[in-house]
């Protein structure tokens, strides 16, 4: 893939063993400086600490992906402290899984704010710092539900979908001035989170959920994380407003 020597990534969502910590890893261990945020600080002491022993370079800014200011406070920060921004992963997501008729309102907002408002603002800010760095890559963390819809996942899957058009416009504009824009769908990736969503018996239903996955088992974060740094290297260069699956087959039903 390459070295990502004097790069600059910002990765959100990095506060747990998940995919967000596995993209900053990643990024650090190929040579970029990584600005991780997130809103747990204990959680993001410890991946920049993790990333700081393996001997990287990395800052834990501690960021709301919903709040406008908080962005601002992140791109400034990023820019005085490494200069410029080259990556931008925004992996920071929530999930709402339940039947339609007990959904609310507030579940769509609330998701619509974390998923799509949260990658909207950062490509705002980051945009204008990649091309003065003669341009970038920024991904979009979304999920194979925002292609073919789930049992459940009514709200989740709308504002995934959604959040495929904020991508597939933002590699056109972004053409022109050398700003790659994808969006990268993981399948069943077994995280520190997964029993958030599906509750306390996750564990349990981990072999049933592995078996309905053509490749045989559950993801792990660096499925994702490794997949993230190729798509930011000279080796993707040419690859651009895709949906770019990681998921052992699942979406090729």
């Amino acid at each position: 893939m390459g070295s990502l020597e004097g790069k600059v990534a910002i990765v959100t969502g990095c506060t747990a063993a998940s995919i967000g910590r596995a993209c900053a890893m990643g990024f650090a261990m190929a040579g970029a400086k990584v600005v991780a945020t997130g809103r747990t600080v204990a959680g993001g002491e410890e991946t920049e600490k993790l990333i700081r022993d393996a001997g990287g370079d990395a800052l834990f800014v501690r960021q709301d992906v919903t709040v406008e200011d908080d962005w601002k406070r992140v791109v400034q920060t990023t820019i005085d402290t490494y200069g410029r921004i080259d990556f931008l992963v925004n992996n920071a997501g929530e999930a709402v899984v339940k039947p339609i008729e007990e959904l609310t309102h507030d579940d769509l907002t609330f998701l619509r704010l974390v998923d799509l408002d949260g990658p909207f603002l950062g490509m705002k800010y980051s945009w204008p710092h990649m091309v003065a760095a003669g341009g970038g890559v920024i991904l979009n963390m979304s999920s194979i539900v925002g292609q073919k819809g789930m049992p459940n996942g009514t709200a989740y899957g709308a504002i995934k979908g959604a959040q495929l058009g904020l991508t597939r416009t933002g590699a056109l504009e972004g053409a022109a001035v050398n700003i790659r824009v994808n969006s990268v769908h993981p399948g069943m990736i077994w995280t520190a989170g997964v029993p958030d969503v599906l509750g306390p018996d996750a564990e349990k239903m981990k072999p049933k959920m592995a078996a309905m996955i053509p490749w045989g088992e559950a993801g792990e974060s660096h499925h994702v994380g490794d997949p993230v740094v190729y798509l930011c290297s000279d080796a993707a260069k040419y690859i651009t407003g895709v949906e770019f699956n990681i998921d052992g087959g699942a979406g090729a039903r």
